[in-house]
């Protein structure tokens, strides 16, 4: 059997889990044959728990020095990283599978994205959610216009509660500086992309962002988006790492029917006829006439499909199959979160495409802002630090 040999770049909390999970998967088509680690412990922890097989390498230079033991590269690094570094594979003439998000910035992914068309390589990004049975079933009912023109969309989603020991887990983590965000750039990357997957991309969003509400911090830990999209689509998406009750729902209006998704559980609604004729031709005043069957299904027990991913990466490679999640989309989500930050700081609608270099621009005021909050002696005023 054919193998795809994958070098990982970052031994970090995911970055070891994608690396046990190739490296004991025997069966699949990826092997595991080279790992680039910063830290002594990230070192050692690779030499006790991979195979003796798998070289291991102080840096992404000296990992190259060695290309020939690799046909791709796994980037599983912090944020602002990953654009240089898919952009160093392709130039390597390597295959590239890539953790979300993007980056931190559209103009940071654009040029990663001509890095991978110009280089001819395959290249993913880990939105694993897409293979989720729950949005699957959603998206043929969208598709085949089972729910007819969709009207108004409705998101909300706390189930990423963080603790501060997880905002204070790594210095990039939870910063314009770092990480280039909150909430909408971390957690939120794989929700925006299912929302863009199902619905496409908005004309304009506006948001409300609470910066810090529930943390010391000055990015994101609660965001309310609105987004207007053609025909008079509505549609709002309400992300929030800080409530304790564990939120999934998904609401769907159409004019044939309607969706509620809830967890796992999906309740839909299907009307006898279009609402927008039912409406010109009743006889009544309100829904007497109108018919309505109601369903339920369930979607429990659905392991995390990281696997299926890199299999469909690895068959990408060898036979040309399509790609689950292409990277070149990853920029999709990242610009709505670019697009609801510049929203917030500047308290109007933004129109997209988003002017990437005034987003750049506006980026670089608050990782500025951050720095002086940190040279700033203790006591000092500042209600954030």
């Amino acid at each position: 059997m054919e193998k795809i040999k994958i070098a990982l770049i970052g031994a970090g909390s995911m970055g070891k889990t994608y690396s046990k999970m190739i490296d004991r998967d025997r069966s699949g088509s990826l092997t595991l044959t080279a790992v680039c680690c910063r830290s002594l412990k990230s070192k050692q922890w690779a030499e006790e728990n991979l195979s003796s097989e798998t070289v291991i390498f102080d840096s992404a230079e000296a990992m190259y020095e060695e290309a020939w033991r690799f046909d791709a590269v796994l980037i599983v690094t912090p944020h602002r990283t990953h654009p240089q570094l898919a952009v160093q594979a392709f130039e390597h003439g390597k295959h590239v599978f890539c953790d979300k998000p993007s980056g931190v910035s559209l103009l940071q992914c654009c040029a990663m994205n001509e890095a991978a068309a110009a280089s001819g390589k395959k290249f993913a990004m880990m939105f694993h959610q897409r293979l989720y049975r729950k949005y699957n079933k959603i998206k043929t009912m969208i598709d085949s216009g089972e729910l007819g023109k969709i009207s108004r969309v409705l998101l909300e989603n706390s189930r990423y509660f963080r603790t501060a020991r997880y905002h204070q887990s790594a210095d990039w983590r939870s910063s314009w500086s770092g990480e280039g965000g909150g909430g909408l750039i971390n957690q939120g990357q794989h929700i925006l992309d299912i929302w863009q997957w199902l619905f496409g991309m908005p004309m304009a969003v506006y948001a409300e962002i609470p910066f810090g509400k529930y943390n010391e911090f000055l990015v994101d830990d609660e965001a309310t988006v609105l987004m207007e999209y053609p025909d008079k689509m509505t549609a709002a998406f309400i992300l929030t790492t800080g409530e304790g009750t564990w939120t999934e729902k998904l609401e769907i209006v159409g004019t044939r029917g309607k969706l509620l998704l809830e967890d796992d559980t999906l309740h839909f609604w299907k009307y006898s006829e279009d609402t927008r004729e039912y409406g010109k031709r009743a006889s009544c005043n309100a829904r007497e006439e109108l018919g309505e069957e109601y369903g339920i299904e369930e979607f429990v027990g659905q392991k995390e499909p990281y696997l299926q991913m890199f299999e469909n990466f690895a068959a990408a490679v060898l036979t040309g199959e399509p790609l689950t999640a292409c990277g070149e989309e990853g920029i999709r989500a990242l610009e709505i979160a670019n697009a609801a930050y510049l929203s917030a700081w500047l308290g109007k609608k933004v129109t997209l495409p988003i002017d990437a270099e005034a987003y750049e621009r506006e980026l670089e005021k608050r990782v500025g802002e951050e720095d002086t909050l940190r040279k700033r002696p203790h006591g000092e005023g500042g209600g954030n630090e």
